[in-house]
């Protein structure tokens, strides 16, 4: 068969003699996983970006990652290396290193190998590779790309097809994927974004993290640091040149059910972060909701950060088709918040000026606009002499378009008959009840108009539940501060 040509595609005489190696550039592709190994492997050969990297490079990170694989696919159970080999048998479940027959003898073993990452050789029919479109020879299937089907799907292939075409820099690729995901025993994450020093930012923090797990095994890593973390930490980095929204792909590919999860920032997130960082409130909203995610032991002491938790609620599910996406931060601070006996007032102060801010920067939202019905509602509840009563039935009703409409009618028909004149509430009425589609707003401003609720009879000294006795722990403040206002300690404390 007639060979292809690397630059133009199209056919030429047939080569005598030794056929030639096929040398093509390693080039960025909008699939995220290409994506993040082609990334990575410019990290690996100590280039800037993907469009730096030689063929000498290339065989140089192909070597790289043969050692390695050897290394992890020969190792003893229980040993730091035999960590990298659970990643990769999490990815690759059936390729020749992680397969159970393999070889245990590193001779044997390097061989095949190195085979897999071998270039291509002028003979053969070449076919665009599936990922770049450059011409491939080499044909690849399941056991050796990442992310497939489930074990009940038979063939994703098409009839008589072996495989799918995969060029040698997208072979090198999608097995230097690895260093650049964020990475657990089971699952890799990976990112994509439209601000490309962010992929990079997170790409090379985790390059560094897997060379750790190669070196100490994942027993040896910082437990506070998440794909979360470190996603948000590169946005708000760059949030000044180009602010832009994320995607996180979170991924397992064996044997037994391979899935998939996306997740996604909105656009005004690196904003947020900036702004958020910049005010003490709001920080100290943050900081709150960490503390308050953490786990502890019958003592009180933190087992785990919940630093990682609260980075995850910047993330919203984006893999549910037809479905509108949550919003997890307000949605987390609005159920924290209703436990009002549970926290305190100052805690209050903190979640209404940072679930404000999140409303102002990512809905451009006026949040003075709810001020005249929380006037109203405030005023009705400290007419009692034991507010508590009131303000459980405001509670009750604070989410429910259609009962709250009841409660403001029965507020304001109350300061009427008592001689007061009820705050104004026409043009807020009819956005603050809305619901459905056509209302998305409408929660949000009831959220909104609980936090004004209830911190304004903290102010009026209202006796409403609030935990006057708490202590506002700060045992998670220095971690929040590194993990999304400093950068002086961030090769420690992501890797």
């Amino acid at each position: 068969m007639a060979a292809v040509t690397p630059v133009t595609g199209q056919p030429e005489a047939p080569v005598t003699g030794q056929p030639q190696a096929l040398v093509f550039p390693l080039r960025l592709t909008p699939h995220p996983l290409q994506r993040c190994g082609a990334r990575a492997v410019a990290v690996l050969a100590g280039r800037s970006t993907p469009a730096e990297v030689t063929a000498g490079d290339l065989e140089r990170v192909a070597g790289l990652l043969t050692r390695d694989v050897v290394r992890a696919a020969t190792s003893r159970d229980g040993s730091a290396a035999y960590d990298w080999w659970k990643v990769l048998f999490a990815l690759y479940p059936n390729a020749r290193p992680t397969h159970a027959s393999r070889s245990r003898d590193p001779a044997v073993l390097r061989l095949g190998v190195q085979e897999m990452f071998a270039a291509d050789r002028q003979a053969g029919t070449a076919r665009p590779c599936t990922f770049c479109g450059q011409p491939a020879l080499t044909v690849w299937a399941k056991s050796t790309l990442p992310m497939f089907d489930t074990s009940k799907m038979i063939n994703s292939l098409p009839p008589r097809a072996i495989g799918w075409p995969v060029c040698q820099p997208c072979r090198v690729a999608a097995w230097a994927l690895p260093y650049g995901a964020w990475l657990t025993p089971g699952s890799a994450t990976v990112l994509s974004c439209g601000d490309d020093a962010v992929e990079d930012a997170f790409t090379r923090r985790n390059v560094t993290r897997a060379m750790r797990i190669q070196q100490l095994g994942f027993t040896g890593l910082p437990a506070n640091a998440s794909a979360e973390r470190v996603a948000l930490e590169a946005l708000r980095a760059h949030a000044a040149s180009a602010p832009a929204d994320a995607t996180l792909w979170t991924f397992k590919n064996d044997n037994q059910e391979p899935w998939l999860r996306v997740s996604r920032t909105r656009g005004g997130v690196p904003t947020l972060l900036r702004r958020m960082l910049a005010d003490p409130e709001c920080r100290r909203g943050w900081h709150a909701l960490a503390s308050v995610l953490a786990s502890r032991d019958r003592d009180g002491r933190i087992t785990a950060s919940g630093v990682p938790a609260a980075a995850k609620t910047l993330f919203d599910p984006a893999d549910r088709p037809g479905e509108t996406p949550a919003e997890r931060l307000p949605a987390m601070l609005l159920g924290q918040a209703r436990q009002t006996g549970r926290i305190t007032g100052r805690r209050a102060f903190a979640w209404r000026a940072l679930f404000r801010l999140y409303m102002e920067v990512l809905h451009q939202m006026d949040t003075s606009e709810v001020k005249p019905a929380s006037e109203l509602v405030v005023d009705w509840i400290t007419q009692e002499t034991n507010p508590r009563g009131r303000f459980n039935e405001y509670v009750r009703t604070a989410t429910s378009a259609y009962q709250l409409q009841g409660l403001l009618m029965r507020a304001s028909a109350r300061l009427l008959l008592d001689g007061r004149r009820p705050p104004d509430i026409t043009t807020v009425a009819p956005a603050l009840l809305a619901e459905g589609p056509s209302g998305r707003d409408g929660w949000r401003l009831r959220g909104l108009l609980f936090f004004d609720v209830i911190t304004s009879l903290a102010e009026r000294g209202a006796e409403i539940g609030l935990n006057s006795t708490e202590e506002e722990q700060d045992d998670d403040a220095q971690d929040v501060v590194d993990a999304l206002g400093s950068t002086d300690n961030q090769s420690e404390e992501y890797a």
